[in-house]
């Protein structure tokens, strides 16, 4: 929505570019008072640029500046930050160069580095809030049509400042009764005005918030609108909405819109499954003697087995058998499974432990050796709560395009845990499907690293 949106990631990437390798030397010339170093330090300085910008895409660092500056941001960074060093030691160990680099250096490298950073995006994002203020680069804008779709965009204008957007008003549709009277904003007229309306070049954008099936009314409408210089934007019903998120895919003269396929053709396949084996196997190797401990721990706190397995939907909605360190006081089956809620008095004192750090997950490790579930998809959810939500939630059953998993992007963004309300489980699923779409190994690598943090302030997992 800024006219200067892409000046300014240019510009913020060049900086991250002159930080990155810049910081590098710098912490070279604090610890040894001088810059006669070897050309191992400017290789690795030099390297670190690109390995920065991939680690950057990972964790969608560079997001607009005026969708959201905060805890996202700072985590985003944290996480490029994270996966650039872990780049570079990967390439000291594979040229065999790291004895040659000082630690100390690269130690102050890694402390200054994610500083310099912060205060970059601070500085860029003070900056662009000063030319808000002063009124640079604010468009105009109204809003064709009063239904609700009408109303949530001009509410969201209202409540984001800081996107450049100055809300006019409303235009009603001919055929409409007149509106006395909308909380968002006054009614400047009718469709029939839009020409006088526009006359007085104070409109910069116009948004058409009218429904798709209406081809008459839209046809009328970009036909005024056609004559003038605003910008258009259609603002779709959410049917609509759900398929333009799709791909379009031309077959000969033909557009298609592929609303969901998941990342299940060529190679992608193979390199999941080789990705879901290594993980596996090196966690279950570092965990086999915690388990053991675990599964002791629980046959002496409560009468009952270490393990409750259960059977949940897998890819295709095929059902598999899901494994997991019991928990509760009470073996339910898949018919009388009830999800557990804060103070259950049915989950143990080291039940409620488990659940709450997501040790009680750690045997599905299993599955994904033996292929039924994935380390990185959509979480797996008992048969009882799959068959209460498939027919509720658009598109519930899509999730199960790819195989589950035992994290997943809806879990690192907070719907980890009971899912009480409509509104929750719509999100998870909203979560689930963009997983879906835009799934790379990129995607996984970060939602991996983002896991433990997320365990840290989930408040849903009982």
């Amino acid at each position: 929505m800024k006219l200067f949106q892409s000046q300014v990631d240019f510009y913020q990437r060049m900086i991250d570019a002159v930080i990155v390798s810049g910081t590098l030397p710098l912490a070279f010339w604090l610890y040894y008072g001088h810059l006669n170093w070897n050309d191992k330090y400017i290789i690795t300085a030099i390297a670190a640029i690109p390995i920065f910008y991939l680690s950057a895409k990972a964790s969608n660092l560079y997001r607009p500046y005026f969708v959201q500056f905060g805890e996202q941001q700072i985590r985003s960074l944290l996480v490029a930050w994270f996966l650039t060093l872990a780049g570079l030691l990967l390439m000291g160990y594979a040229f065999k160069s790291t004895h040659e680099l000082s630690r100390v250096t690269m130690g102050l490298y890694a402390i200054i580095l994610p500083v310099f950073l912060l205060i970059s995006r601070l500085a860029v994002w003070r900056f662009i809030r000063a030319i808000d203020e002063r009124g640079y680069g604010v468009r105009s804008a109204i809003i064709i049509g009063t239904d609700d779709n009408a109303r949530a965009l001009a509410e969201s204008i209202a409540c984001s400042s800081s996107i450049g957007l100055r809300f006019k008003g409303f235009v009603e549709l001919d055929d409409r009764r007149p509106t006395e009277a909308l909380a968002q904003g006054q009614v400047l007229g009718k469709v029939s005005d839009i020409a006088q309306l526009l006359a007085g070049d104070d409109v910069d954008i116009v948004y058409i918030s009218v429904p798709m099936s209406d081809t008459d009314t839209l046809s009328k409408i970009l036909k005024v609108l056609g004559d003038s210089t605003v910008s258009i934007f259609l603002v779709p019903d959410l049917y609509t909405a759900e398929i333009m998120q799709g791909t379009w895919i031309t077959l000969g003269d033909v557009p298609t819109v592929c609303v969901i396929d998941g990342p299940t053709q060529g190679i992608n396949p193979i390199l999941k499954r080789i990705e879901d084996l290594v993980i596996s196997t090196v966690s279950l190797t570092l965990l086999a003697i915690p388990m053991l401990f675990i599964a002791i721990a629980v046959r002496l706190t409560s009468p009952g087995p270490a393990l409750y397995k259960q059977v949940r939907y897998g890819i295709s909605g095929k059902p598999i058998v899901v494994w997991k360190f019991r928990t509760m006081s009470v073996m339910e089956t898949t018919e009388d499974f009830v999800q557990a809620t804060k103070n259950d008095s049915r989950v143990t004192r080291l039940g409620g432990f488990l659940r709450r750090t997501s040790l009680d997950e750690v045997p599905q490790l299993f599955n994904v050796l033996m292929g039924d579930m994935s380390i990185v998809g959509p979480r797996p959810h008992p048969v009882a709560l799959n068959e209460a939500y498939r027919d509720k939630i658009f598109g519930y059953m899509l999730r199960h395009k790819v195989k589950p998993g035992i994290t997943g992007l809806a879990q690192v963004n907070g719907f980890r845990g009971e899912t009480d309300t409509h509104d929750k489980m719509e999100h998870r699923i909203r979560y689930d499907i963009e997983y879906i779409n835009s799934w790379s190994m990129w995607l996984d690598l970060a939602i991996i690293i983002r896991t433990p943090l997320s365990l840290l302030r989930s408040e849903n997992a009982y």
